[in-house]
This record gives C-alpha cells, structure tokens and sequence, in this order.
C-alpha cells in the first residue's frame, strides 16, 4: 500500500555496498525502518543529505504489515533548516537528540501529538541565532510529559538533594523555561543537570540510556 507520510529522520546504517537502512519517525506509523536502495552510488535517486539527524521529511512510502522494512517511493523535504545542519553547536544537539529519541521511541505506535511537538521544537530550534545552549535539557524537561513521567519540579529528581546550589538552581530555572530563556550557566553546571536528566529518564524507562552522542555534546560546550 502506498502511503503519505511526514517523517523525522532518527538515523542510518550503511547497507550492502550502495544502499542504507533509516530509522525514521513517521507521523502515520510511528517508527519505521526504511531501505533505501541505491543511494551511496552515483545513480541513487536520492540525496543521502536528505537522511541527517532530525531531517524533516515529506514521504510516499509503500507499506506492508507484514514486513518491518518498508520503502520510500518519493521524498522531499518538509523544511529545509537554515541553521540545525550548518552550525557545530546545532549539529552536536541534534546528534544527541537524534540518539536520545531512537532509544525513548522504541513503538510501532502513532502519535501525532508527539510528533508534532519534536517537529515545531526542531523548527523553533532551527530559528534559534543565540541562546540555544539549553535547547536540548528544556526539550527532555518539555518531552518527559509524552511518556507519562512529567518533570514539573526539581524535587523529582531522585538524587537532587546531593547536588551543589548552582545546579539545583539552575535546574529549577530551566524546567519553567521555554526554549527562547536565556538562562545562564557554566559548561560544568549544563553538563551535570543533564546527567541528572538522563539518570532520570533511565530510572523511569529502565532503559539503557547509555549515549555516545554525550561525549561530543560535553566536548562542544567546554
């Protein structure tokens, strides 16, 4: 069955010697895998470009219930970002963001509310010229409430009352923030409230969230 569909792409892995295999969160099916054929070689149809973290995505899409891989018949970019894909900051968060949403989404399952807040987020992020470094602790804060565990006060966190006052202080700031605040805070400080943000997470999924995108993320803002 062919199928229209917005995606945001979560990642990729090479496939045989020409083709990838995309994760892609899909406002119609949830997240899907999607092959598509052909398009490291120089006849694709497709830009691989199109397939970074967190591309927004218009699709035409075959699906077939008793298949876990689909097929992309058509694509074509919901937005073109100005900024997500262009600045060294702005790369690192969507890597790390990319990565956090692969391991929280793991259901065959639509969500059109869901989705349309990480899409409008993006956008908003994209639009972002300053005072973006916070951008990824306030969309986990703002994401937690889509998986039934809202993060509303620092008391929520379980280990809180072990950490040092500017981190609990800049903590509580940045749970009543929208992406726009301009909350400021030390690289060290940032770093610590997102570790305390994904032990969070992982207390409350018992997932592994064990992320390589952290590394690079706590490298850029040093």
């Amino acid at each position: 069955m062919v199928s229209k569909t917005n995606g945001i792409v979560l990642n990729y892995i090479k496939y045989k010697e020409t083709s990838i295999i995309s994760k892609i969160y899909t406002k119609n099916f949830g997240l899907k895998s999607y092959i598509i054929n052909g398009i490291r070689s120089k006849k694709g149809r497709f830009n691989i470009s199109s397939f970074q973290s967190l591309s927004l995505l218009d699709l035409v899409v075959y699906e077939n219930k008793n298949s876990e891989i689909g097929r992309i018949k058509e694509l074509k970019f919901d937005r073109i970002y100005f900024t997500n894909h262009h600045i060294q900051t702005k790369i690192s968060i969507c890597l790390f963001l990319s990565e956090v949403l692969l391991k929280l989404i793991t259901f065959q399952v639509p969500d059109s509310n869901q989705f349309s807040f990480i899409r409008n987020s993006l956008i908003e992020f994209d639009k972002m010229e300053n005072n973006y470094e916070n951008f990824h602790l306030i969309f986990l804060i703002k994401f937690s409430k889509f998986l039934g565990f809202e993060i509303s006060d620092i008391s929520d966190f379980s280990n809180i009352k072990s950490q040092s006052l500017p981190v609990t202080n800049f903590l509580s700031d940045i749970i009543n923030s929208e992406y726009s605040s301009n909350v400021k805070s030390t690289s060290s400080i940032r770093n610590k409230a997102l570790e305390i943000i994904i032990v969070y997470f992982r207390e409350k999924t018992e997932l592994n969230m064990n992320l390589n995108s952290n590394y690079i993320l706590k490298k850029i803002f040093n």
